[in-house]
């Protein structure tokens, strides 16, 4: 059984999403599945070791069972990236101890899930970048790519650049105006090329949400009210500078929402609470009146403060939107239910039976 290594050419492509939704797909179909992300790029101390945010998280979710040493052998903090430059013979061995830690994770396991690094280049100065580890572990790699308009040379580029090792391409995130177009004229050129298209999953407004204690941490701001519901997660924003009146009739048209506003508007944060809204941001560091505070705690809305003017808190929470994690519960559900609607396991279990 070859294993089967996600990657992608860009960040925030998809390949941890798809580590977690085939790997419990599998694991419900009474399959024993192992995990590893041999490069990471996420360090986090754990135990007294220096390994990878997201391979932690999703050894977990699978249950894995490994040593967290095996499961992410290199981790490519600037310690390691500035040492590799100054020798030569540093990275000489790297391969090697991939291979030894893959062999330990594979005891056991019907497959190996593999996760790439945040693109395919990455530790190519090494001499491990997904190519290498592919080669090395004989691993079909699986290319997970976010839909763009230069998605069909990205794809046939990466096919070169992978040889052998490429085993095929799941088209992620592909916007619900573009479908059409991918299945009439993107889908039948890939097939004509020899491309082996596994799946395309079109937007989806829960995988795409940010939780509130995620987006407050990434504004460095302060939740000041209903912290029990900094786990709901927010689908989009809003942006409240208008009058009161105004505010009520353009908050209505969006639910699951985060309006951004400034923390002296007590009129506009007054309108969206009346509105389905998920929190409040209030830039300006200004706190709120005790009115509208009285009001968020009693609808069990959380309120954040930060420090940014509302135009920087904006430009931050498009940023977030779209460099969106999975470590959310409800996501995972999600994530399984979309990889069973829109992902081939069985053409991906053949890959990894050739």
């Amino acid at each position: 059984m070859f294993p089967l290594f996600f990657i992608s050419n860009k960040p925030f492509s998809g390949k941890s999403s798809m580590c977690v939704g085939v790997g419990k797909k599998l694991i419900e179909d009474g399959m024993k599945v192992g995990y590893m992300k041999p490069i990471g790029t996420l360090p986090i101390r754990e135990g007294g070791i220096t390994t990878d945010e997201d391979a932690q998280y999703i050894s977990d979710i699978l249950n894995v069972g490994n040593d967290i040493a095996n499961i992410t052998p290199v981790v490519l903090t600037q310690q390691y990236v500035r040492q590799g430059l100054r020798d030569d013979k540093f990275a000489k061995n790297i391969l090697d101890n991939i291979e030894e830690s893959f062999k330990k994770l594979k005891k056991g396991k019907d497959i190996v899930v593999l996760e790439g690094a945040k693109s395919v280049e990455d530790g190519y100065f090494l001499g491990i970048s997904s190519r290498e580890i592919a080669k090395r572990l004989n691993a079909k790699a699986i290319l997970v790519m976010r839909y763009n308009s230069q998605i069909v040379d990205q794809i046939l580029y990466a096919r070169e650049f992978l040889g052998d090792s490429f085993g095929g391409v799941i088209i992620n995130w592909v916007p619900r105006s573009q479908v059409e177009f991918l299945k009439e004229l993107i889908l039948p050129y890939l097939k004509k090329a020899n491309v082996n298209v596994l799946g395309y999953i079109p937007s989806n407004k829960i995988l795409s949400s940010v939780s509130i204690k995620e987006m407050s941490l990434s504004l460095n701001g302060q939740i000041i009210c209903a912290e029990d519901k900094i786990d709901e997660l927010v689908e989009s924003f809003m942006v409240g500078a208008m009058g009161q009146e105004q505010a009520l009739k353009y908050f209505r048209r969006k639910t699951n929402k985060a309006v951004i506003t400034g923390g002296d508007r007590a009129d506009v944060q007054l309108a969206a609470l009346e509105t389905p809204t998920k929190c409040l941001i209030l830039t300006g560091n200004f706190q709120p009146s005790s009115v509208v505070l009285g009001r968020a705690e009693e609808l069990g809305i959380p309120m954040i403060l930060v420090n940014y003017d509302t135009l920087t808190a904006v430009e931050k929470v498009e940023e977030i939107i779209g460099h969106v994690r999975f470590h959310e519960l409800k996501k995972i559900d999600k994530i399984v239910e979309v990889v069973k609607e829109f992902i081939d396991t069985k053409k991906l279990l053949s890959l990894a039976k050739e």
